[in-house]
């Protein structure tokens, strides 16, 4: 039977079996996600988090608000240009009728 598997194993390959074990855990608890996080660290990442949600959210209220005012504005400015180019229209005829009008 393999000594790994044993219960009870003496000598140098349960010494190094167990010097390997030490290792891996030594290795493992080095990554960040083994290891406890400082209160600094730990505020920091939900800074974070919290401020990409809100550029997120901010992001799309403001593509939002830009589509409705986009909108509104191109409603309405066809509106007005078309009253303002009919005022313009209107007050350049009264002209040629008023230049008109003296001529006679």
């Amino acid at each position: 039977m393999n000594p790994l598997f044993r219960s009870e194993s003496f000598g140098p390959e349960s010494e190094h079996s167990h010097t390997m074990m030490e290792k891996r855990q030594l290795f493992l608890r080095s990554y960040r996600f083994c290891r406890k996080k400082s209160l600094k660290e730990r505020v920091k990442g939900s800074l974070v988090r919290v401020k990409k949600v809100l550029l997120l959210r901010l992001g799309s209220a403001m593509k939002l608000r830009r589509l409705v005012f986009s909108k509104i504005r191109i409603k309405c400015g066809f509106y007005y240009r078309r009253r303002s180019f009919s005022r313009l229209l209107s007050a350049h005829n009264r002209k040629i009728v008023s230049s008109s009008s003296c001529l006679c």
